[in-house]
């Protein structure tokens, strides 16, 4: 199967190279910087939302591998590329920066589509004057951080190489989503122009990420 060894994993020589001596004002850097991964994969799905192939297409625009985005394929070598290979040096593994789970595609693309998700329905319902019950309210915004909360252990363990695990995870973050679905159909607006985008938007997302989580198990399965 493959193995999700995209550029940065986390697989390598990291302790034998010696400590990173971060501070926290390192990692505050590194964290506004991965936010900035998140934002930089939100543009390019919009600039790419209405095709087809929109998750590959924003896959390219990142960088990432085209058939499988939450992985790359294990290069193959032979005898004459091993002469080829330089080992890194000290000084180019220390100004690496560290690799963590908020470098890994599905951690960015989940971030960026479920942060969508929120924000898009915190501005429908701001000074919505239609009533929605307590329990829609609640019901969805549970079920969304079920499918959330799934979605990053998934990746976590994809991360650690436990691919079934993974696939457990992804299956109880696809059942969440689900009821988010339904739920969300559910919701009413003063302004029906509005919720109309808003049901297309939203819907749009939450099958994409369906769409990826499934070719994530399919791969796992393999």
């Amino acid at each position: 199967m493959n193995q999700y060894e995209f550029e940065g994993s986390n697989e390598g020589d990291w302790e034998e190279g010696g400590d990173l001596a971060w501070n926290e004002s390192d990692w505050q850097v590194f964290l506004r910087n991965s936010d900035k991964e998140v934002a930089r994969f939100m543009t390019a799905y919009n600039k790419v939302k209405d095709q087809d192939d929109r998750l590959d297409a924003a896959a390219n625009l990142m960088g990432w591998h085209r058939d499988d985005w939450s992985s790359s394929d294990e290069i193959e070598m032979d005898e004459n590329d091993l002469p080829l290979i330089r080992p890194m040096e000290i000084e180019e593994i220390n100004n690496m920066d560290p690799y963590t789970i908020h470098r890994h595609p599905i951690y960015i693309t989940s971030n960026a589509l479920f942060s969508y998700l929120r924000a898009s329905w915190e501005q429908l319902m701001r000074k919505n004057k239609e009533s929605n019950s307590s329990d829609l309210v609640w019901g969805y915004s549970v079920s969304l951080a079920d499918a959330e909360k799934h979605c990053i252990m998934a990746a976590n363990s994809l991360d650690l190489g436990d691919f079934l695990l993974a696939v457990c995870h992804f299956k109880k973050a696809h059942s969440a989503l689900n009821e988010s679905m339904r739920m969300n159909r559910l919701f009413k607006h003063h302004n029906t122009k509005k919720i109309k985008i808003y049901m297309k938007e939203t819907n749009v997302r939450m099958h994409d990420l369906r769409e990826i989580w499934i070719r994530v198990m399919n791969d796992c399965r393999r």
